[in-house]
């Protein structure tokens, strides 16, 4: 108890008067033994003075726990009763077994100086009280304990008598009224944190109330947005190519991931002719509902241009060119890459709008195809320029989006394109579907568990010997 918290307990009206009560009769006796008053040679001053010492001591620690609340007044009442009130009646006994002469005063002040404090306490503890310090007189003087003889009264106590109970009259109203006047202001603040409790549980209720109907409502939101993104997830993987094990001159697989329900990847395989086919995968940005609804967009506009007969740079111009015309107020971007494959001239002619280097594998030697142009939506006088490159049989082309070598393990470390290089060399015996499957275990296993961050799609194709 620091000493902000002894001052604020000490001016409680409940401690004063409870120490006072003490003090009244330590210094009534005090002065009457001063005046060598008959029948006060057995007391001595040292127990007057820890009379009121015991007394400051006890009730200062206990009203310190009311004043701060940590206590409510039934715990006072009944912690303080018996770690105050029957302590000071057993030495109230004592002084007057010591002073029989004035038993009758000592009874009177005992009560007058307590009931102040103690008037607060239910009926059976100021009966309780009554008979404990009764049974205690009746102890100290007939086991002798004291030593002193029964009980006698003269005509000078009654004087004394007299003057003691106007006095404590006078003392016990005044700070009875104290006491009553911090009692009727501790009762008006209970009661008022009674109404404000009630208030808070009535506003807590409706609060309760109107949060459960919010979440019934957001549960059935929510089942409904489960069932259309599980609707717009077949129709996403239905508008991707499948089936490739039809084309007998060339080898193709593909593998798509999300990384929510929907993604923001496309991808499109085509036969132009005999030995001639046509590549498209795009990156839309950003994932989820925005980057699918994008590559439907995207989807739409490709479709009108994938057999034109023009060449991929070509159709990355008007491509580039449609979406602006569309999609300009939205700051909306994406890269792709559009690659023909010309199995009976042996070339692969490709234009690519902002996409990462893709991987043409001859032999061991992993080829980077850089980007031919800026990323699709970025300015309508965009130029995309082809790039033609000599193929031969058992050639292994990879496209993929940046999902696959920006994912990140929980080390915060990249897969990155040089580990992905790597992979390539050391399955260039591999057909390209095993060459996939390995790339995909090696990024499992570097991710350890960590879930995909990005759409990765991955594509492989293979001119076969």
């Amino acid at each position: 108890m620091s000493f902000s918290d002894f001052k604020k307990a000490f001016r409680l009206p409940i401690t004063l008067n409870s120490i006072l009560g003490g003090a009244f009769v330590s210094v009534l006796f005090s002065v009457l033994k001063f005046s060598n008053t008959e029948g006060l040679e057995n007391i001595s001053y040292l127990e007057l003075s820890l009379f009121v010492i015991l007394n400051a001591l006890s009730a200062i620690p206990l009203n310190y726990q009311l004043a701060s609340g940590k206590w409510n007044l039934q715990k006072w009442t009944r912690v303080s009763f018996f770690a105050w009130y029957v302590p000071m009646l057993f030495f109230n006994a004592w002084l007057a077994v010591q002073v029989p002469d004035f038993l009758v005063v000592m009874v009177t002040i005992l009560y007058a100086a307590y009931l102040g404090s103690f008037g607060v306490m239910k009926r059976r503890y100021f009966i309780f009280g009554a008979l404990i310090y009764s049974s205690s007189l009746f102890f100290l003087y007939f086991t002798g304990v004291a030593g002193t003889p029964p009980v006698r009264f003269s005509d000078r106590t009654l004087v004394i008598f007299f003057i003691v109970l106007v006095l404590t009259i006078l003392i016990y109203f005044y700070w009875m009224s104290v006491t009553s006047g911090f009692l009727k202001s501790q009762s008006e603040t209970v009661q008022r944190l009674l109404r404000e409790s009630r208030k808070d549980k009535r506003k807590l209720s409706e609060e309760r109330q109107t949060i459960e109907d919010l979440m019934t409502r957001l549960n059935k939101s929510f089942q409904i947005i489960k069932k259309d993104l599980s609707t717009a997830t077949r129709i996403q993987k239905s508008i991707l190519p499948s089936g490739f094990d039809q084309y007998q001159d060339v080898l193709v697989c593909a593998e798509y991931f999300p990384r929510d329900e929907v993604g923001g990847d496309l991808y499109d395989v085509a036969r132009l002719g005999d030995g001639t086919y046509r590549f498209f995968l795009a990156d839309a940005t950003g994932h989820g509902v925005q980057g699918a609804l994008i590559t439907m967009a995207i989807k739409v506009n490709y479709e009108f241009v994938k057999y034109s007969g023009k060449s991929p740079g070509e159709i990355l111009e008007i491509l580039n060119t449609e979406f602006i015309s569309k999609f300009r107020s939205l700051n909306l971007y994406y890269t792709c890459i559009l690659a023909d494959l010309d199995l009976k001239k042996g070339i692969l002619r490709y234009s690519s709008a902002g996409h990462p280097e893709q991987i043409l594998l001859q032999g061991r030697e992993p080829h980077k195809l850089p980007k031919t142009g800026r990323m699709i939506g970025l300015s309508p006088t965009s130029i995309y320029r082809d790039k033609i490159l000599k193929i031969d049989a058992g050639d292994k082309l990879f496209l993929f989006s940046d999902g696959l070598f920006e994912e990140q393990n929980e080390e915060r470390r990249f897969f990155g394109e040089e580990r992905l290089y790597e992979i390539f060399k050391s399955g260039s015996d591999e057909d390209v579907r095993q060459t996939v499957d390995l790339v995909l275990k090696e990024l499992r296993d570097f991710l350890n568990g960590t879930p995909f961050q990005d759409d990765l799609t991955f594509i492989g194709i293979e001119i076969p010997e």
